[in-house]
């Protein structure tokens, strides 16, 4: 149509390709038994027009809202600023949308992102929960598409996509091992694992690795910290020097963590890889610049991202919550120069 005038409507594409207006609402629905002759007048008139369907009024028709709530601990987290954009990437490619809401790893908002969709506002939910307990997963309950992730809840009623937590870091600690590092150092670990956390896990696979090659289990070189921050990383360098403790190989249990532990050995003269290996974790895009570049666990964001996006859209189409199951997604270390492959 000319510019500045009206947008096309429904009638006049039905008048445009000489059809009814019928006709036109099954092409825009794949009404799958129409002449071909017919679907292709109507699309040459949708193509002439200009004509932009009434997506919102397709979706009340259809009881859907083509959008996907993902509700994640933190943004401030790169891992999952980074995993919120491949999830956004794979619904667009599905000709969905995603609600994004950061729970600020606080229990109540998690709760909250659970109950919301008693009242139908997106399609489905992806939920990675930090702080909801045992007692909690009744809050999860319902027919509505979900999709858990993390380590967080275990049981719950929906598709769990989880990462490799535990075989990935007794990897990166068998990879610090084989190069020849005896004193290896885990900033961020925990040896409490009353409560299941990618910190407990991750520590769980660094044990193991040690007990695979017969070495010793020493409680100081696990350095419990708060925030997983490139600040937390550097204080915890700082820490054990200055207790005496002289790692040959640190495994941060994020790339944050990673970066802070380069900066403190850089500004200390400690060389790396040289004197002290450094691997990280997640694979973030930042681990590519730094000096030297870093050695780190890739977790496969992409892959988590597709397979709750398609499990949100299966069970959308099977009308329902699909069943509890586990998804596992693979793993690969990166090797770059903070810690060569050996």
């Amino acid at each position: 149509m000319a510019a500045g005038s009206r947008k096309a409507t429904l009638h006049d594409v039905a008048k445009r390709a000489q059809v009814s207006v019928a006709s036109v609402s099954n092409y825009l629905n794949d009404y799958p038994y129409m002449k071909a002759a017919t679907r292709e007048r109507i699309r040459k008139a949708i193509d002439e027009l200009g004509y932009v369907a009434n997506r919102q009024a397709r979706n009340l028709r259809s009881g859907r809202t083509g959008l996907i709530s993902l509700s994640l601990p933190d943004l401030n987290q790169i891992y999952f600023a980074e995993l919120a954009e491949e999830m956004i990437k794979q619904a667009r490619e599905h000709g969905y949308r995603v609600i994004i809401e950061s729970t600020g790893n606080d229990r109540r908002r998690e709760i909250d992102s659970a109950r919301a969709m008693a009242s139908n506002m997106t399609d489905g939910l992806i939920l990675s929960p930090t702080q909801l307990r045992a007692e909690d997963v009744h809050e999860l309950e319902g027919d509505y598409p979900l999709v858990i992730l993390g380590e967080r809840v275990f049981g719950a009623p929906a598709p769990h996509v989880l990462i490799a937590n535990e075989a990935a870091a007794q990897a990166a600690t068998e990879h610090l091992l084989k190069a020849g590092c005896r004193t290896i150092a885990v900033i961020g670990g925990t040896l409490d694992d009353t409560v299941a956390s990618s910190r407990s896990m991750r520590t769980k696979g660094y044990v193991a690795a040690l007990a695979d090659y017969g070495r010793p289990l020493r409680p100081e070189l696990i350095r419990e910290i708060g925030d997983w921050t490139s600040a937390e990383g550097a204080k915890a360098v700082r820490d054990m020097y200055a207790q005496g403790i002289r790692p040959d190989g640190i495994f941060a249990l994020n790339d944050l963590l990673a970066m802070g532990v380069i900066s403190q050995l850089r500004e200390m003269r400690v060389r790396v890889p040289e004197s002290v290996r450094v691997v990280g974790f997640d694979d973030i895009d930042e681990a590519k610049y730094t000096i030297p570049s870093l050695t780190t666990v890739d977790p496969d964001r992409a892959q988590v991202a597709r397979l709750g996006i398609e499990s949100i859209l299966s069970q959308l189409e099977a009308g329902g919550r699909a069943p509890r199951s586990r998804i596992d997604v693979a793993f690969r270390l990166r090797y770059r120069d903070s810690s060569p492959r050996v």
